[in-house]
């Protein structure tokens, strides 16, 4: 008997702790719409240049930097400068990121 109001007691005390409290709350739905504010407008910008994005290549077997630079249109030694490489090593895997193509042609 002294057990089953032991577990009366506790399972009294329980009822609290799984109460919605747990759930989330549901916000309200805004009315308006959001807008984006800069809380600091003297750091904004804006600018005319052209934003160009670089393209990675994930070296191969048998690629030289001769063979990447050539299906780029770029040279070996941009190629190296873009990559920070001071020799013509390359690793299988190693990623290499492609220079953007100057207006000349290369052959």
């Amino acid at each position: 008997m002294c057990s089953r109001k032991i577990i009366g007691i506790l399972a009294l005390l329980l009822v609290p702790l799984t109460s919605c409290e747990n759930e989330p709350k549901a916000r309200p739905i805004p009315s308006t719409t959001p807008v984006l504010t800069t809380l600091r407008p003297e750091l904004t910008t804006t600018t005319t240049e052209k934003v160009v994005q670089r393209m990675a290549y994930t070296v191969q077997p048998g690629d030289t930097l001769g063979k990447i630079a050539k299906a780029f249109n770029v040279t070996v030694s941009e190629l190296m400068h873009e990559n920070g490489k001071e020799d013509t090593i390359l690793g299988i895997g190693e990623t290499l990121f492609i220079p953007p193509p100057s207006d000349d042609i290369r052959e």
